[in-house]
């Protein structure tokens, strides 16, 4: 048994933060199941969640920090350097989610005055991709790069994050989990009742995820419509109002209500290009949906190792055909969809992630900062 500590900015149920906030979880529960002692310590980011708490043989220690920087890009906290300052003498490990956060910087800080092997895990945030390259820039001069080099080990989640990340890693994919029950499974997409195609997006706004690709989408593709589900900005939405008719707005899902808009999709889009890894195509498929994902990152890696549809990133035309394929042809889509599923239940679960961090922990606790 090891006492593992996480410090992550983003937990549940703060879903609508990202990706880190679903992988943290999975793995720190697939810890929990496995006999070890696990903690995490992470942001009261929005009223409501206690900040004591046990979820899944998970204890869940919350903390409150100005809400303009929690916001703005770097969570940050209250009470977090007294707790670490009580927590680190009695765990084995610290498990870093993130370098570019005050939860990290925190956490640097007062490992530096301990003798805890710590474990960085950028879970794809360490380019500078997307919003505020320049603070990223000089937020990595301050502090970052700092962090980055002191951890004991770094662990990507593709090859392709290793080959961004400026020292060698442990490469340990995410798990996947079905969002809820995937009532597609009753009901396949090539057997559903023939209607206007249905197009799902799931994300955000932000400009790694490419959603300003999908209006052309619908441009070319007239007799499809569009659901999106996330957070976006009411700029972002006016993209979409040309084709007001055809698009559904449906906000932040989880859960049960995310697996159902899963398997009412024809076809989910994911042109994100800069991600790690990517969650969204492979939890689709586990409902029975297939997607068309951007390559030239971690996401199409693991996808197209899958089985599933991968286009060239930024190129409007290849999106716009493998799309049309694929709604024309139900067929192609199902076994996609199929073979994708069949992949992460056998090589991406939340059990052989955790049995692959056992040995990054065990082999960082051999290392002294």
């Amino acid at each position: 048994m090891v006492r593992i500590l996480h410090v992550t900015p983003f937990y549940e149920p703060f879903w609508a933060y990202g990706g880190m906030a679903r992988g943290s979880v999975g793995l720190c529960r697939a810890l929990a199941r496995r006999g070890h002692e696990v903690t995490v310590a992470t942001a009261l980011l929005e009223p409501g969640p206690s900040l004591d708490e046990t979820l899944g043989g998970v204890r869940v220690r919350r903390f409150p920090g100005p809400a303009l920087l929690g916001r703005l890009l770097v969570p940050w906290a209250r009470g977090l350097r007294e707790y670490l300052h009580l927590a680190l003498p009695v765990v084995d490990v610290v498990h870093l989610h993130g370098h570019r956060s005050g939860f990290a910087v925190t956490a640097s800080r007062a490992l530096l005055g301990s003798d805890r092997s710590w474990v960085l895990q950028p879970s794809g945030t360490f380019p500078r991709h997307g919003q505020y390259p320049l603070v990223k820039a000089l937020f990595d001069l301050l502090v970052g790069d700092r962090i980055v080099e002191r951890a004991s080990l770094i662990v990507a989640v593709s090859e392709s994050e290793a080959r961004d990340l400026p020292r060698p890693s442990r490469l340990v994919p995410n798990g996947v989990d079905a969002c809820g029950s995937a009532r597609a499974a009753a009901a396949p997409p090539s057997e559903r009742p023939r209607g206007r195609p249905r197009i799902l997006f799931v994300g955000t706004d932000r400009p790694q995820k490419r959603g300003h690709l999908i209006p052309g989408l619908l441009a070319a593709l007239p007799e499809a419509e569009l659901h999106l589900v996330g957070r976006f900005a009411a700029g972002f939405l006016r993209l979409f109002a040309p084709f007001a008719e055809r698009v559904t707005v449906r906000g932040v899902l989880a859960g049960e209500a995310l697996a159902v808009a899963y398997a009412d999709a024809d076809l989910v889009v994911h042109p994100a290009v800069g991600e790690a890894f990517g969650l969204v195509p492979f939890e689709a498929a586990l409902a029975g949906t297939a997607s068309v994902v951007a390559g030239g990152h971690g996401c199409g890696e693991w996808y197209g190792r899958a089985g599933g549809c991968v286009v060239p990133p930024d190129d409007p035309s290849a999106l716009v055909d493998a799309v049309r394929a694929r709604l024309h042809d139900r067929g192609i889509a199902a076994s996609e969809a199929g073979a994708v599923a069949a992949f992460a239940r056998e090589q991406l679960t939340w059990d052989r992630a955790a049995e692959a961090m056992e040995l990054v922990y065990r082999d960082a606790r051999g290392v002294r900062l």
